[in-house]
């Protein structure tokens, strides 16, 4: 039975980190050497990682000063002696046999990268998926890996950009890190990542339980850090002039689709940076929304979103004032 290195970055989890580990140390793949990163936490997440590794022989604890999500992860990748790779967050958790049918999956595909499904959870009794759902297998090979993942991310609600839902060969990693200092690094790597690799195997089974709540990054108030993702799908469609028309196509259409999730969440969640002007920030988006809105309209992305783009480049209040009434509906 081969090694998978799993590699958890820790920030100030103290309340959340123990679930992890529990789903982690108890996971029926058994050759597992879990490496916890202690990002700097000044919580107890540190004292909590080091108590863990005194009971359990397979935790490993690297500890480093402050540098960020991707920072923990690469120190990890440093660290890790395993022939396959898997991340896990720490406020998340995962099902015992998530890694188990991971490797399953790559073993029986022969391919580099296995992935399964995920649902978002606030508490372990929210979590009602059943695991024993029909299975459906989809595999791809060359081309058309990175083409289905482009795909996924502009047509599915929930796209395949984080790397947590995944096991991939640690040769991958050769000459690859992840982008330090920028959030949505996820969809960055993943795609070099999968420029690589010449199969990945797709699974229908929720594995992972990817906890949200109120102050989940994606929940809160546009930040002047969430133009990150503009900037990872530009060096996406830099690194796609070599590939073929609709690769090209699709990174493009990523980018376009990037200027609505930002006013989207402008007008689900307002704007929370001081350093952002109200006025300035919606009128710049939605110039850029409707610079491409054709290309969006013609896109493979869903129904309901066309519909929001649609509301959105007529007029911003389309869409934020019936929001509103909404939010405040929900919470009487």
């Amino acid at each position: 039975m081969e090694k998978i290195s799993v590699i958890v970055p820790v920030y100030n989890v103290e309340s959340h980190l123990a679930r992890c580990l529990d789903s982690l140390v108890n996971q029926t793949y058994k050759n597992l050497e879990i490496i916890l990163v202690n990002d700097g936490s000044t919580d107890n997440s540190g004292y909590i990682c080091d108590e863990y590794a005194k009971r359990y022989d397979n935790i490993k604890v690297l500890h480093q000063e402050n540098g960020g999500q991707s920072s923990a992860r690469n120190y990890g990748l440093k660290k890790a002696t395993g022939e396959y790779i898997g991340f896990v967050d720490s406020d998340d958790w995962i099902h015992k046999d998530m890694f188990s049918y991971l490797y399953y999956l790559i073993k029986k595909y022969n391919s580099d990268i296995a992935d399964i499904s995920a649902v978002f959870a606030s508490d372990s009794s929210s979590v009602n998926i059943s695991t024993s759902i029909t299975e459906r297998i989809k595999v791809f090979e060359e081309k058309e890996v990175l083409k289905n993942y482009l795909y996924s991310g502009v047509s599915d609600s929930v796209g395949q950009f984080a790397v947590w839902r995944k096991l991939y060969k640690k040769s991958l990693f050769s000459d690859i890190e992840f982008l330090e200092g920028k959030i949505y690094e996820d969809i960055l790597i993943n795609f070099q990542l999968l420029s690589k690799a010449q199969k990945i195997a797709r699974s229908n089974k929720v594995y992972y339980y990817y906890f949200q709540d109120d102050l989940s990054t994606t929940r809160n108030g546009l930040k002047k850090r969430d133009f990150d993702l503009l900037d990872i799908c530009e060096k996406i469609i830099e690194l796609s002039k070599d590939e073929d028309d609709e690769i090209k196509y699709l990174a493009n259409v990523k980018l376009a689709r990037s200027y609505f999730s930002l006013l989207a969440k402008v007008a689900f969640y307002g704007i929370a940076d001081e350093q952002l002007n109200n006025k300035s920030t919606i009128n710049k988006l939605t110039k850029r929304l409707r610079e491409n809105y054709l290309l969006l309209i013609r896109s493979p992305i869903p129904l309901n979103r066309k519909l929001m783009i649609t509301c959105l480049c007529i007029n911003f209040n389309f869409l934020s004032i019936p929001l509103s009434i909404y939010k405040k509906l929900i919470k009487n």
